[in-house]
Parts: C-alpha cells; sequence; structure tokens
C-alpha cells in the first residue's frame, strides 16, 4: 500500500474510532448494555484495523512539518482526529468511573455501611479493613 493510500485508511478509520467513540458516550448515558457492549466490540475491531494501518504509514509525518502543503494539511487532520478521540476516551472512561462511584454507594446504602466508606484493604482491594474478609473477597 503506498503512503497516500495508508493515509487515508488511517483517516477514515480515525473517523470511524471517533463514531464508535460517541455511539459508546450515547449507551454509556443511557445504560444500554447491549449498546456498550456491541461498542466496546466494534472499538476493539477499530483499534486493531487502526495499529495495521498505522504500520503503513510513516508516522514521524505526524511530528514533522511536510515540504507539501496538501500532505501537511492531511497530516493536520489525522493529528486533530487523534486528539478529538483522545479527549471522547478520557471522556468516556470518566462517565464510567462516575457510573461505577454511584454503584458502588448505592451497594454501600443497601448494605447498610455510609456512602464512601470503602478503604483499601491489606491485598489492595476495596473493602473495610475493621472485619474479617468474605469468602468472595479472598478470591
Amino acid at each position: 500500500m503506498n503512503t497516500t493510500a495508508a493515509r487515508e485508511t488511517l483517516h477514515a478509520l480515525l473517523r470511524d474510532f471517533e463514531h464508535a467513540l460517541a455511539q459508546e458516550y450515547a449507551a454509556l448515558r443511557t445504560r444500554d448494555v447491549a449498546a456498550i457492549e456491541a461498542a466496546v466490540t466494534h472499538k476493539r475491531e477499530l483499534t486493531l484495523a487502526l495499529n495495521e494501518a498505522a504500520s503503513q504509514c510513516d508516522l514521524s509525518a505526524l511530528r514533522d512539518v511536510s515540504p507539501h502543503a496538501d500532505e501537511q494539511a492531511a497530516w493536520t487532520e489525522i493529528r486533530a482526529l487523534l486528539e478529538r478521540c483522545a479527549l471522547a476516551n478520557r471522556t468516556n472512561g470518566a462517565a464510567v468511573e462516575t457510573s461505577k462511584t454511584l454503584t458502588n454507594t448505592l451497594l454501600d446504602l443497601l448494605s447498610g455501611r455510609p456512602a464512601g466508606e470503602r478503604l483499601y484493604n491489606a491485598r489492595g482491594r476495596v473493602g473495610r479493613s475493621d472485619r474479617p474478609p468474605r469468602a468472595w473477597e479472598s478470591v
């Protein structure tokens, strides 16, 4: 594959990845488990394809200035896509962490513990340190 075709493939895959991240965010917001799983599977497939496409490109062009204006514009767009994807991925990660924290708080309240009373035990797992570990925590 020539450099131009590889760059265009990389660009198309990054656009698809950005779209997959947006779908994942929408699924996270609605807590649609099937859609979240589908988005994660699609992201995994795109990640493999992106790795393959990136191996076909000279990625030094991402940081170097090209003497050709059209090439420079294409690499600038790829850099912008990478930055948007990174931001979207961090946003999705924050949404997952927020959901996890909410779930843990609700579990604490349902089990009679004050919310947020989770400490790390000697094994580095979340749990109370003043009680013996439960059977499922020892695994």
